[in-house]
């Protein structure tokens, strides 16, 4: 499965760096990889149904100590009284799935970057988990919630590297904008927007090329987050009713794995290496990271 979910995200890729997509009748031909789209997809969804059966049915269990994302599907109900079909639940969880593991994966990467390379981020971050973790063998929400400097950290590296910088939409209303209203969008216009550049823009942000975790902590006297110049300066979940669905999500598991590494772990990045950013579907570094990784003495 795992090779089938490598292939049809590679196929993604391949497609969506072409202008396939934007000629309808292209889209629809057995070429460019399309084969192995939609074989694939059709194989993730029989394989989502499954598992999805198998727990509706007693056959299976979580592997969490509570209830795990799927638990939590199949028992939410709506405003009157409805649960989730099984085809609303495979959309869900193939969301959360392939939306997520890309992303969250090449995020991880750029975190482990920026503390290998800033010593005082990873001091800072590291004096925030024993503070306030301590010795506790477990995390909890009370933890996770105290740990503001982790999440400075986690935001300003969403910043400086989103993990998807490339948000594209369908204009469906016909739009003048611009200076004087000299540019007209019509309607069906493929519109990018590039957070990447957007969040390195000098007009919005204070010494934008500098990673300063600072920017994003609260005010102390009266615990306000910081105002951003634009309310949509800062796009790493793009915004609007096509915000990211599992941004809290990926937050959250972002936090908990820098918080066990950092507690944990040791690591130093192997010298000699070129890192690159290079846009593919998520913001990933072009040669990849190495790194030594070792389990901290305590």
């Amino acid at each position: 499965m795992c090779q089938v979910f490598t292939e049809v995200l590679d196929a993604i890729l391949y497609r969506s760096l072409r202008m396939i997509n934007q000629i309808p009748f292209l889209s629809k031909l057995p070429f460019w990889k399309k084969n192995i789209l939609d074989n694939g997809a059709e194989t993730i969804a029989k394989f989502v149904d499954k598992i999805i059966s198998d727990r509706r049915q007693g056959h299976s269990n979580s592997m969490s100590d509570g209830p795990d994302l799927l638990d939590l599907l199949l028992s939410a109900v709506d405003n009157e009284g409805e649960s989730f079909t099984d085809q609303e639940i495979k959309a869900h969880a193939l969301t959360f799935v392939t939306a997520g593991s890309e992303t969250t994966g090449n995020l991880m990467i750029w975190i482990f970057y920026i503390l290998m390379t800033h010593d005082h981020v990873l001091k800072a971050c590291r004096e925030e988990i024993n503070q306030v973790i301590s010795n506790s063998t477990e995390l909890t929400n009370e933890h996770l919630s105290k740990l503001v400097i982790c999440e400075a950290i986690i935001n300003e590296i969403l910043r400086l590297y989103p993990t998807v910088p490339l948000i594209v939409r369908r204009c469906i209303h016909e739009h003048t904008t611009g200076t004087d209203n000299q540019l007209h969008i019509p309607v069906g216009t493929c519109i990018i927007t590039n957070s990447y550049i957007l969040h390195r823009r000098s007009d919005l942000w204070p010494r934008p090329l500098e990673f300063d975790y600072t920017r994003w902590l609260r005010d102390p006297k009266t615990d306000l987050k910081p105002k951003l110049v634009h309310p949509f300066a800062y796009l790493p979940f793009a915004a609007g009713s096509h915000n990211c669905i599992g941004q809290n999500f990926a937050l959250l598991e972002v936090k908990i794995l820098l918080a066990m590494f950092v507690q944990q772990c040791d690591f130093k990045l192997v010298p000699g290496q070129k890192i690159v950013p290079d846009v593919k579907i998520s913001l990933r570094a072009k040669y990849g990271l190495l790194a030594n990784i070792t389990k901290r003495q305590t």
